[in-house]
């Protein structure tokens, strides 16, 4: 159909039209940086708890809590940071819960704190 027309016009005009090959282009979106998130989430298991991904204004962050105990145990909470939310991007304190302690690790890339990007994000 697309092909008819082009020729019809160019028999009516003398000439081929051919389509615009660079179509205009939409004005660039305001940039966010692209979080993962989850509530609750195990290294063995993965995660059990709101699997999402989250947006944030550029200058904000993805961050990753580890909450641990001395057995070992470690479980992580991924989320984004607001730039007024920062303050404890590299922080350590104790728990509400006695015997666990809360670290905390922000990072500054797309999907930084995913769990296959974290590890190297973490050095």
């Amino acid at each position: 159909m697309l092909l008819i027309a082009l020729l019809t016009t160019s028999l009516v005009f003398g000439e081929l039209v051919h389509p615009n090959p660079n179509p205009p282009q939409q004005p660039p979106l305001r940039r966010y940086l692209r979080c993962y998130r989850c509530l609750f989430e195990t290294k063995e298991l993965g995660c059990l708890l709101g699997s999402d991904i989250c947006l944030m204004p550029e200058g904000s962050s993805c961050i990753t809590l580890h909450i641990r105990n001395a057995s070992g145990s470690d479980i992580m909470v991924s989320d984004c940071r607001r730039r007024e939310q920062m303050d404890d991007c590299t922080d350590t304190r104790p728990a509400p819960v006695f015997g666990f302690w809360i670290f905390s690790h922000c990072c500054f890339m797309n999907f930084c704190n995913d769990p296959h990007n974290r590890e190297s994000y973490l050095q």
